[in-house]
Parts: C-alpha cells; sequence; structure tokens
C-alpha cells in the first residue's frame, strides 16, 4: 500500500506510436481548451479488480526446542554397575541406560521377609497364651460352684461329726453320773469319795480334753492361714519368678506351713493321749464301804469319732483352699488380649508385609535399571558409573527428539494475525519440515533491541534423525487465508487520515473510493468494502486529479 499520491516504481515498457499519441492528445487537450473545441481524455494505467484468493505469510527465525523433557530419578538405593551415556548423547526408546547393582537391595528384602515371619510368629504365639489364659479363667470360673457345693456338703458332714462326738461324750457323762448316783445309793460314804474323787478327776479330764481340743483347733486354724499363705506366695512368684523377694517369701509360707502341719500332728497325738487318761471308778472303796459287788465303770471310746472329724476337717480345709484358688483365678485377670491389641498387632504384620513387598518392588525395580522411554538427547546427567545412588536422586534428564518445536519471537505487527493450528513450513540447514502453530504467548516481551515481540511455538510435525535442540531455525507461517474475495494489487491501495482509498475510473472519470481492506499477501490484498470485481483502478494518479476524464490502459510488467 502507499499513501498520498507517492509513485510505485516499475518498469514500464510503452509501444512508441502509443507515446506519441499520448503527448499529441495531450496537446490538443491544452490548445482545445483554449480554441473552445471538444476535450480529449488521457490515457492512465489502471488494473482490474478480480475475485480471488490471498494468503498471508509470517517469516520469523527462532531456536529448535524439545516439547517433552524427562528428568529421571533413582526408584532405589543402589550402586550404579554401568552406565551407557554421556551428556549429548542421543538414545532409542529402550534402551537401557542405567543398570544397578543388587546386592544390598537383595539383603534388605531378606531382611524385610525375616521381619515379617517373625512378627508373625509373635502374633500366633501372643494369642495362644491368651486364649490359654482366657480358658484357663473360664474353666476355674466353671468349677467354682462345683466347688462351693463339694465345701457346703463337707462342712454339713463335719458339723454332724462334731454333734455325734457331743452326743456320744454326754452320754457317756450321763451314764457315769448314773452310775454314781448307784454308788451312792449302796455305800454313801464310800461312793460320795468315790464320786467326788470321780468328779474331781473326770472334770481335770475335760479341762485337759477341752485344752487339748482348743489347742488342736487352733492348730487347724494356723494350717489353714498357712497354707493360704503359702498359695498366695506359689502366685506372686509365677507371675514374677525372677523376684528374689517373692522367692524368699514363697520359702519362708512353706517352711511356716511346714511347722503348723507338724504342730497340728503333735495336737493331734497331745489330744490321743489325753483322751486315754479318761478316770476311773475306784470299786474296792464300795467294797469296803457296803460289801456290796456293783461297782462300775462307765468308759465310752470316741477316737473313730475324733479321727474321722480331723479327716473330715483336713479335707474341708483342702477343699476351702482350692475354692479360694479357684475363685482368684476366675476373678484376676487373664491377661488376655484386647481387641484393640489384636488388631495393633496386625496393623504391625501389615507393615512388615508392606515393607517386605516394598523391598521386592524395590529389587524388581532394582532388575529393571532405567531405560529411555523415548527417543531424545541426554541434557544433562548428575551421576557418574560407579556411584552410589539414594531413592529420589536426580540422576540424569532426556529432551526428546520425536516431539520438537521451534520457538520463534514475531514482531508486534504480526501477531494478530497468527491464530493456533496454522501451518508452516520450517527450515533447518539444509532440511525442510511441516509444523503447526501450537502456542502463542499472550505476552509480550522486549527482545535484545527493545522491541516488543510475542513468542510463538511451533511445533514440528515431521521429526527425523536430523533434528538437533537448540539450533536455529526458519520459519513461515500460512497465518489468514481468504478465498473467493475481491482482490487489488497491494501498490494501488493508498492510505490517507481518514484511510484507505483508491482512485477508480467511473463513466471515464477518475472517482476516490474509501475502502476496507481485509489480509494481504506481498502483492495482493483482500477488499472487503468499496470496491467489486470489474472495477479499474489507477496504479497512479500521476499529476492527474479526481473528477480528470481519463482513458484506462492496463498496466503492464
Amino acid at each position: 500500500m502507499k499513501k498520498g499520491k507517492k509513485r510505485t516504481k516499475k518498469t514500464k515498457i510503452m509501444i512508441g506510436v502509443a507515446a506519441v499519441v499520448i503527448v499529441c492528445i495531450g496537446v490538443i487537450a491544452v490548445f482545445g481548451k483554449g480554441s473552445g473545441t471538444e476535450e480529449t481524455s488521457a490515457s492512465v494505467e489502471a488494473v482490474t479488480a478480480e475475485v480471488g484468493d490471498v494468503t498471508q505469510e509470517v517469516d520469523a527465525s527462532g531456536t529448535v526446542e524439545s516439547n517433552e523433557t524427562k528428568t529421571y530419578f533413582s526408584p532405589v538405593n543402589a550402586k550404579i554397575d554401568k552406565m551407557d551415556f554421556e551428556v549429548g548423547d542421543s538414545v532409542k526408546k529402550g534402551t537401557q541406560l542405567i543398570t544397578y547393582n543388587l546386592e544390598d537391595l537383595e539383603k534388605e528384602d531378606q531382611k524385610a521377609e525375616l521381619n515379617q515371619k517373625s512378627g508373625e510368629l509373635d502374633y500366633e504365639n501372643t494369642v495362644k497364651k491368651s486364649n490359654k489364659a482366657v480358658d484357663k479363667q473360664a474353666a476355674a470360673a466353671a468349677s467354682v460352684d462345683e466347688l462351693q457345693a463339694m465345701v457346703d456338703s463337707q462342712e454339713a458332714y463335719v458339723y454332724d461329726l462334731k454333734e455325734q462326738l457331743s452326743q456320744a461324750q454326754l452320754d457317756a457323762q450321763n451314764d457315769a453320773q448314773a452310775q454314781v448316783e448307784q454308788a451312792q445309793e449302796e455305800a454313801q460314804e464310800a461312793a460320795q469319795q468315790a464320786k467326788e474323787e470321780y468328779e474331781a478327776q473326770m472334770e481335770e479330764y475335760s479341762e485337759n480334753v477341752a485344752a487339748a481340743k482348743e489347742a488342736l483347733t487352733k492348730a487347724e486354724a494356723k494350717v489353714q492361714e498357712c497354707l493360704k499363705a503359702k498359695r498366695e506366695a506359689e502366685r506372686a512368684y509365677k507371675k514374677d519368678p525372677d523376684n528374689s523377694a517373692l522367692s524368699s517369701a514363697l520359702d519362708e509360707a512353706t517352711y511356716d506351713y511346714e511347722d503348723a502341719v507338724a504342730a497340728k500332728t503333735d495336737a493331734q497325738s497331745n489330744l490321743q493321749e489325753v483322751k486315754a487318761q479318761i478316770p476311773t471308778m475306784d470299786t474296792d472303796s464300795t467294797a469296803m464301804t457296803g460289801g456290796s459287788e456293783t461297782g462300775t465303770t462307765v468308759m465310752v471310746d470316741t477316737s473313730d469319732l475324733e479321727v474321722a472329724i480331723e479327716q473330715a476337717s483336713s479335707d474341708l480345709a483342702e477343699l476351702q483352699s482350692e475354692l479360694a484358688t479357684k475363685k482368684a483365678e476366675a476373678e484376676a485377670d487373664p491377661n488376655a488380649l484386647t481387641e484393640e491389641e489384636k488388631e495393633k498387632m496386625k496393623i504391625t504384620n501389615n507393615l512388615a508385609e508392606m515393607e517386605t513387598k516394598t523391598a521386592k518392588e524395590l529389587v524388581i525395580e532394582g532388575k529393571k535399571g532405567i531405560q529411555a522411554e523415548f527417543n531424545g538427547v541426554i541434557s544433562d546427567s548428575k551421576v557418574v558409573e560407579g556411584a552410589t545412588t539414594t531413592q529420589g536422586m536426580e540422576m540424569f534428564t532426556i529432551k526428546s527428539l520425536d516431539n520438537v518445536s521451534v520457538d520463534l519471537n514475531i514482531s508486534k505487527y504480526d501477531y494478530d494475525k497468527l491464530d493456533e493450528g496454522q501451518k508452516a513450513v520450517i527450515t533447518i540447514g539444509d532440511y525442510t519440515y511441516k509444523g503447526t502453530v501450537t502456542k502463542i504467548s499472550r505476552i509480550a516481551t522486549p527482545n535484545e533491541k527493545g522491541a516488543a515481540t510475542i513468542s510463538v511455538s511451533v511445533d514440528i510435525d515431521n521429526p527425523d534423525d536430523n533434528i538437533f535442540i537448540g539450533v536455529d531455525a526458519k520459519a513461515t507461517i500460512h497465518a489468514k487465508e481468504a478465498k473467493n474475495v475481491v482482490t487489488v494489487p497491494v501498490e494501488v491501495v493508498n492510505i490517507g487520515k481518514e484511510g484507505s482509498f483508491c482512485y477508480v475510473i467511473e463513466d471515464g472519470v477518475i472517482v476516490k473510493k474509501n475502502v476496507k481492506t481485509g489480509i494481504s499477501s506481498d502483492t495482493k490484498v483482500e477488499i472487503k468494502k468499496g470496491l467489486k470485481k470489474g472495477d479499474q483502478v489507477l496504479t497512479d494518479i500521476g499529476d492527474h486529479e479526481e473528477g480528470d476524464a481519463v482513458t484506462a490502459t492496463e498496466e503492464k510488467e
């Protein structure tokens, strides 16, 4: 396009005769005006507005970049056994880049398996002990009622035996009393004396028997007390067998119990001896007083009852002790596992199992090593062969050669011509590739000269082995396109203060027409409004003015 009446530089070849004719016409026109003869129109160059296609192209240069970058991190803690690359090397997808030494990983795997097995055994053992304690408590609770019934029955039996002994002793005393009374009737003096002596002996005998029984009762009570203390010491010792104080307490309780049993035996022997010393009546005294031959001695043997009572009391004491033990077991805490403790142990075992799986997975990962996931070039490396890596450690970076683009900087005057998806031709050295606009930045940045530019990314559709990252490239973007539109050469459109306009020949006269332009190429511009197909448009108004009569002559290159 041009401003005002600036003349477009073109080389025009005009036929000589036509030139002479034009000159003559001009002379005639000048003199004709002065002489009043008819005016003759001048010839001017013009082009015809046509319907066609206009394609807008934007040229730019930039740098080849990779759209896909992969930084690899070590998946395991292991030593690099083999590393087959250097920075700048191109690699193919699937190429083995890193091989690990798996010795330490396999040891960790074995350790994890042993820890898991140990946890499982601990859980099984603890559960078995817990179940055994619970079963023992349940059995003790079940036997309490049975033992209580046996104790009640034994207590009744002992009571009955004691009642029989008391009755036998009472009957013996009654018989003795009757004999004394009968002797008194036959021989008052002798009988009275014998009675007094006998009563005195019987009183002493009864006191001795009562004292021996009391001593036996105390001895039996002492046995029960010591037995109870011994069982309590045994239970305490079983709970903490390593406690020396509890061990000493158990020994002392045992000694006390044995002493009490010995004392009980002595009391029983003493009772028998005392009972054996039961007094008898002096029949000689009765005979002397009255010559009577009816002297009577009454004796009753209760030793069997006393032995039965002793045995029954001992059995009762044992039953009572066993009942107390079972009650204590039934009421004691069995130290059974709670559901929360079981769940915690299960979680611990699950964690150990997860660690085992993780260790196995790490071994698997270590065996895999690291392979290239796509075709690319090694752009950075932070490890060397023989180095020991830690899990998550950055190792190296690959830039893809299959997914590449050219980063262009577009002038602020051209960015509005571009849209994503537009096609382009990219030139890298001696190679040409097809491309597609994939990204247009929405922020302008100044270049090294301070001019505002827009960053545009053009993907290379058909990359090959001749692509190098970071090299310069040129791109021609096929920007906007208009089809079947009115077009004119770009040089016939003028630009004034009020916008674009053209000089058109209508009815042989120059007319100025304002036009609305669209997209343009290097040679043609789209006319959206102001012109129609077939209009004759002046290429250069020259010295003419609007309203001059002219004749159109087609422009020739």
